[in-house]
C-alpha cells in the first residue's frame, strides 16, 4: 500500500474516532443542560453538519469570495465551539458540577444560531452563480467601446426614399428605371410625381 493510501486510511480512522467521541461529549452536555434525552443527540449533529457545510464551501472553487470567507468563519467557529463544548462537558462530568445558567442559555442557542448561519451561507452561494458570458464577437466590440448598433451595417433605404434621392440627384427616366429595376413608364410616373409646383422637372426625362 502506498504512503498516500496509508495516510487516507489513518485519516479515516482518526475522523471516525473523533466524530464518535465528540458526538458523545456534546450529547452528554446537552443532557446536562436540560435537553430531552431523546433529542440530545441532535446537538452534535447540528454542530458537525454546520462545520461540514462550511468546510465544503470554504474549500470549494465554485462559490464567490464573499461566500468562501463566510464559510471559513463558520467552519472554524464551529470547530472551536465543538472543542470548547467537549472540554466543558468533561469538566462538568469530572467534577460533578451543575452547568451555570449562562452555559444552559449558550448551549440552547447553538442550534438556531447554526441554522441561521447555514441559511445565510446558502443565500451567499446562490448569489454567486456565474452569469452567461457574452459571445466572443460581442465581447470584442464591448471591449472596444462599441455596441451592436455601432457595428451594424446601415439598412437599405426604402424604394420610395431611394427614388426620391435619385430624382433629387437629377437622374433621367431611363437611368431611373435601370437603377430601380422598373419600367420606363413607371419611372416616368415617378418623375412626374416629383415635379415642382411650377411644372418643371429636375432634369430631362430622356437621359
Amino acid at each position: 500500500m502506498s504512503a498516500r493510501r496509508w495516510l487516507l486510511a489513518m485519516l479515516a480512522v482518526v475522523a471516525a474516532a473523533a466524530a464518535v467521541l465528540s458526538f458523545a461529549a456534546l450529547r452528554d452536555l446537552a443532557r446536562q443542560c436540560g435537553f430531552d434525552p431523546r433529542l440530545a443527540w441532535l446537538l452534535p449533529v447540528v454542530v458537525d453538519a454546520g462545520a461540514a457545510a462550511g468546510s465544503m464551501v470554504w474549500l470549494g472553487a465554485e462559490a464567490s469570495a464573499r461566500a468562501r470567507r463566510f464559510a471559513r468563519v463558520l467552519a472554524l467557529g464551529l470547530l472551536v465551539l465543538s472543542v470548547a463544548a467537549n472540554a466543558l462537558g468533561h469538566v462538568l462530568e469530572a467534577y460533578r458540577l451543575e452547568p451555570a445558567w449562562w452555559v444552559v442559555v449558550g448551549v440552547s442557542g447553538i442550534a438556531p444560531a447554526v441554522l441561521g448561519a447555514v441559511v445565510h451561507l446558502a443565500v451567499l452561494v446562490g448569489r454567486s452563480v456565474p452569469t452567461p458570458e457574452m459571445p466572443e464577437v460581442d465581447q470584442d466590440l464591448h471591449d472596444q467601446g462599441m455596441t451592436w448598433w455601432d457595428s451594424a451595417s446601415p439598412a437599405e433605404p426604402e424604394p420610395s426614399d431611394r427614388a426620391a434621392a435619385l430624382i433629387a440627384d437629377g437622374i433621367g427616366r431611363r437611368r431611373l428605371a435601370k437603377e430601380l429595376g422598373v419600367t420606363e413608364h413607371e419611372a416616368r410616373q415617378l418623375l412626374a410625381a416629383s415635379r415642382q409646383p411650377n411644372g418643371s422637372s429636375d432634369r430631362s426625362e430622356g437621359e
